[in-house]
């Protein structure tokens, strides 16, 4: 059966002719001020996180404009609407915007409080925006430096490189000429890239060779027609780099180009192989290898919708989120070529959750639900038992479209969008999100 991935001729061949466009392609490696520093940017206020270390206390922080003035009011609440007092802490200004922190004390374990922020918008218009958490304390999450960005995406392709220090980076789409390409060894460097074409919802990931090297691939993705403002024009283009070093700097075309990528793609990892799925669509599936090498895989045992995807031992997870049923988990044996079906997750319906892998154990969360709201649970999944459980609350700000980074113990998450209820209104507010965050299961 014709797929349109298939790859022909040799891999020598390939690599010259891939060669001759990673010259041509290559550009010289720019360090640039983040790409969002204009003074129009405008910067919602909103609660970025609420931080539980300690039992009994919370940090909590509000990022606000650091070019416009900010008149704001924080309260923390009771369920049943007692104030409590907060303690305002330090400030931080990154790129066009200011993180102000606020302390306090006196939660109860298990119990429901309500932080509420109210503020007038650039058009002087009062906005009240709530946020319920539950007191928790857990050591798992660690505060990272926010991304210094305040437009384009604030998500992107994201990559993780285990033979390089486990250092991460991040496709982003900047504007229609300029990827914003992120690098983060605990502090965010950014470095200018125009090619592969800039593009929304690519992907990228590394893959090893013999002898403890590694190439960079990343592509697809889809760009938006000026003219036609609601279709996505997909590319079928993939690009390799020769390590994580030269990201930026070279790409080179893997050849020949794939043919039917009319979807947004999702994929999970083994040392040296690819596999991916396209979402809403047949389940089929293809892997590639690092000598370019694609082969059509056994398919998924149903339809895909929302994918998210973790890999354990070799063994790869798909979290398969369609509307109105329970999100279906399938672990995929390489060796095999097979699929089983496994433990259906148990937390409330959703989509656009993510997933991440850390010493062992599988990660599922975040997202919104049917009405649109988004969530910010976290739940483990067991592979020894076949059985999910709840971890903890993600204390970031983002509940969909985060980029994850999977790390042999830890994993690495933030960055996305949140989906925010304006109150006293039906519409919604989308926000972008800058914080970052280390997990550590412990």
């Amino acid at each position: 059966m014709t797929t349109g991935f298939t790859v022909t001729g040799s891999f020598l061949c390939r690599i010259f002719i891939a060669a001759v466009f990673f010259i041509v392609f290559s550009c010289e490696k720019k360090i640039f001020p983040p790409t969002g520093i204009t003074e129009d940017i405008i910067v919602p206020v909103s609660i970025v996180s609420v931080e539980q270390n300690a039992a009994a206390t919370a940090e909590i922080t509000v990022k606000t404009s650091n070019v416009a003035e900010n008149n704001f009011e924080l309260k923390l609440l009771t369920d049943s609407g007692a104030e409590i007092p907060l303690q305002a802490g330090s400030n931080e200004v990154v790129s066009v915007f200011k993180l102000t922190t606020y302390t306090s004390g006196k939660l109860q374990d298990g119990k429901t409080y309500t932080l509420q922020l109210n503020y007038r918008n650039e058009l002087d218009k009062s906005i009240t925006i709530s946020r319920n958490f539950t007191a928790e304390s857990t050591k798992s999450w660690k505060k990272l430096p926010h991304a210094p960005i305040a437009d384009g995406d604030f998500t992107g392709a994201a990559l993780l490189s285990p033979l390089y220090n486990s250092e991460l980076a991040v496709y982003r789409y900047a504007d229609a000429v300029n990827w914003d390409i992120l690098k983060f060894d605990g502090t965010w460097r950014s470095v200018d890239s125009k090619k592969p074409v800039p593009r929304h919802n690519a992907i990228a990931f590394p893959l090893g060779q013999a002898g403890g090297r590694e190439l960079i691939f990343m592509g697809f993705g889809f760009i938006n027609d000026d003219k036609l403002p609601s279709k996505k024009a997909y590319l079928n283009d993939f690009w390799w780099t020769v390590n994580y070093y030269y990201i930026g700097e070279h790409a080179g075309v893997v050849f020949p180009l794939y043919t039917d990528i009319d979807r947004d793609v999702k994929f999970f990892l083994t040392y040296d192989h690819a596999f991916m799925l396209k979402e809403d669509f047949t389940g089929a599936m293809r892997s590639m290898d690092v000598k370019w090498d694609q082969k059509e895989c056994q398919p998924l045992p149903e339809k895909t919708g929302k994918l998210a995807t973790f890999t354990i031992n070799g063994t790869g997870y798909v979290i398969n989120q369609t509307a109105g049923k329970a999100p279906h988990l399938y672990a995929y044996s390489p060796g095999q070529d097979k699929w089983t079906r496994m433990a259906d997750f148990p937390g409330v319906l959703r989509e656009l959750g993510t997933a991440f892998s850390a010493a062992g154990k599988g990660y599922f969360g975040l997202g919104i639900d049917a009405p649109g709201n988004g969530l910010r649970d976290i739940w483990q999944y067991d592979p020894v038992k076949n059985a999910w459980s709840y971890h903890s609350e993600y204390p970031g700000q983002g509940n969909r479209l985060l980029v994850s980074f999977s790390d042999k113990n830890k994993a690495y998450l933030g960055w996305g969008y949140e989906s925010r209820q304006i109150e006293g209104s039906a519409a919604r507010q989308q926000t972008g999100c800058t914080d970052f965050w280390e997990f550590d299961p412990q």
